[in-house]
């Protein structure tokens, strides 16, 4: 009578990072990865390198779904309010890595029915206790988020299914006659110059072999029990060449004996064919993702770096607001080092920001720190701030300084990869500009700049433009008279401070106003000695000085 087949209840699609299962993920954009720096962000995750790819393409997939945006939220605030359970998660993940790869292998290729039945049985073994164990560490979590719990519920009915109780009485039997495969005794016939002619398997055995007792047993290989034994299989002879040491036979004699006790074990697995760990097995990457996100978070925490999870507003709205962000990067690489508080506001009474100020004042670090904030707040992930409220964005384009081609000068080439950008974004995307054209002179770039953002204002984006054009802010009157948008025009600054000694020195605050004027500009001159009547001054007294040669 044919064993009826024994199934699970349905484990249906589970993600854990979309409510309704798993949407391919958009390529990514590889200038503004490259410019935001994002492989450093991934190595700050320190994952295992095989997890790194996945975390990548999570991060760079830039979701703008907000249902998925709260799923990621509520099941990562649930694996920090829970530490038991992420230790638990943790612990777990290798088996989560051994259940897929084992799956893998299965029916890849003609296997021995040893092999077969022994992987079987371990996925199977896997399998139950990794799913008992998550269940009781979900079973004893305070649990939020709707992900996590669905994940509970299934493994309750899992558990408590006649099958799968079943299953876990059974399965010690099973794996009982494979554990007592412990060693082998082969025979060794020998001619009469004490070399091998011939070989038998004797035994198999439930024990392994252990040491001789003494130096002289393992000389001789004395036996406590002299009682001969029958060889369970044929005598195999072998070749007359010395070199060639013949054990195929003694193998394949193995392998049907073994299979003769596998076989019994292996028609009993039959019934728990469709019993399968693959969807257990699929989450291992995404839980490697929030466990990645638990240590990030936790480092920063003990940095006293401070977290936020953003509120998500309608992507119609297009705002971006957040109060005092730092960028990621800096706190990471430098741990020692204050980072300087920022808030970047872009809604309805300005989207599109130029900021100009001195080198080295903190522009880039900005620019780089609102592209971050939005990767992160994205992918699920809490944002170095004390507050934030961000509308997502469907993509974000960056033109930062690159080297020339081949093909085309600077010049062109900013010109081409400008264009791109105006092509393709949409009212709903992020341009960060960081010193774009300035590889044409002051006058010609402020006039190509003025050009290229009342273009980006009639497209409707959120932009921010680090630049040293000081005069362009002055022309932002004339650009919301040149074209009609949704997207205002506003100036922001870097600030600096003159200390006594007369050296500027950069504030790295970032707020909005005017850029510092000319008038600004020649303090500095004055006070390091530079402007022009200190120049004309200063040469007049060298000149003066100077001994009278002969001549004179």
């Amino acid at each position: 009578m044919k064993a009826r087949l024994r199934t699970l209840p349905d484990f249906p699609p589970l993600s854990l990072l979309f409510p309704h299962g798993k949407c391919p993920s958009a390529p990514a954009e590889s200038a503004w990865v490259r410019d935001l720096r994002l492989d450093d962000l991934i190595s700050a995750f320190a994952p295992e390198p095989r997890y790194a790819n996945f975390i990548r393409q999570t991060l760079t997939a830039l979701n703008a779904d907000p249902d998925v945006i709260a799923w990621r939220q509520a099941v990562l605030n649930d694996l920090l309010d829970n530490a038991a359970l992420t230790e638990t998660v943790e612990q777990l993940l290798p088996r989560f890595s051994d259940l897929r790869q084992g799956r893998s292998l299965f029916g890849q290729r003609q296997r021995p029915p040893l092999l077969e039945t022994a992987d079987r049985l371990a996925e199977l073994d896997l399998f139950i206790s990794t799913a008992q164990s998550l269940h009781e560490a979900l079973q004893n979590a305070t649990l939020r988020a709707p992900a996590l719990i669905a994940l509970r519920d299934i493994l309750v009915r899992l558990i408590a299914d006649p099958n799968f109780i079943a299953l876990r009485e059974e399965l010690p039997a099973l794996q009982r006659p494979l554990q007592k495969l412990a060693s082998l005794t082969i025979g060794v016939n020998l001619d009469s110059q004490l070399q091998p002619s011939a070989a038998v398997l004797l035994s198999i055995n439930e024990q392994p072999f252990g040491e001789p007792r003494s130096f002289l047993s393992k000389l001789i290989g004395q036996r406590a029990d002299s009682n001969d034994e029958s060889p369970i299989a044929p005598l195999h002879s072998l070749p007359e060449e010395r070199h060639y040491r013949l054990l195929s036979p003694l193998f394949q004699d193995l392998e049907r004996i073994v299979s003769s006790v596998v076989q019994p074990v292996a028609r009993s697995l039959g019934k728990y064919v469709r019993i399968s760990a693959a969807p257990l097995a699929a989450l291992e990457q995404e839980l490697a993702f929030y466990l990645s996100a638990v240590r990030l978070v936790r480092l920063l925490r003990e940095r006293g770096i401070p977290l936020t999870q953003p509120q998500v507003a309608p992507i119609e709205a297009r705002l971006t607001h957040i109060e005092g962000l730092v960028n990621l990067h800096l706190v990471l690489k430098q741990p020692k080092v204050t980072a300087v508080p920022n808030d970047a506001h872009f809604d309805d009474e300005g989207r599109i920001a130029i900021l100009t100020g001195p080198n080295s004042g903190g522009k880039t670090t900005y620019l780089q720190a609102v592209g971050l904030a939005h990767v992160l707040f994205q992918a699920g992930l809490p944002i170095p701030s004390r507050h934030a409220q961000l509308s997502p964005v469907d993509a974000i384009f960056t033109h930062f300084p690159a080297l020339e081609t081949q093909q085309q000068g600077r010049l062109a080439e900013e010109a081409s990869r400008l264009r791109h950008i105006c092509l393709h974004a949409t009212a709903y995307s992020l341009v960060l500009m960081n010193e774009s054209l300035s590889s044409t002179v002051a006058s010609e770039a402020t006039y190509l700049a003025q050009d290229v953002l009342c273009g980006l204002r009639a497209i409707g984006v959120r932009a921010l433009y680090a630049t040293h054009l000081m005069d362009l802010p002055e022309r932002i009157p004339e650009m919301h008279e040149t074209v009609k948008g949704e997207s205002a025009l506003f100036s922001l600054v870097a600030g600096i401070r003159l200390n006594a000694e007369g050296e500027a020195q950069p504030t790295f605050r970032i707020e909005r106003g005017a850029p510092h004027g000319r008038g600004y500009a020649r303090e500095i001159a004055r006070r390091h000695g530079i402007s022009l009547e200190q120049i004309l001054a200063a040469r007049a007294d060298s000149q003066a000085s100077a001994p009278k040669s002969a001549a004179d």
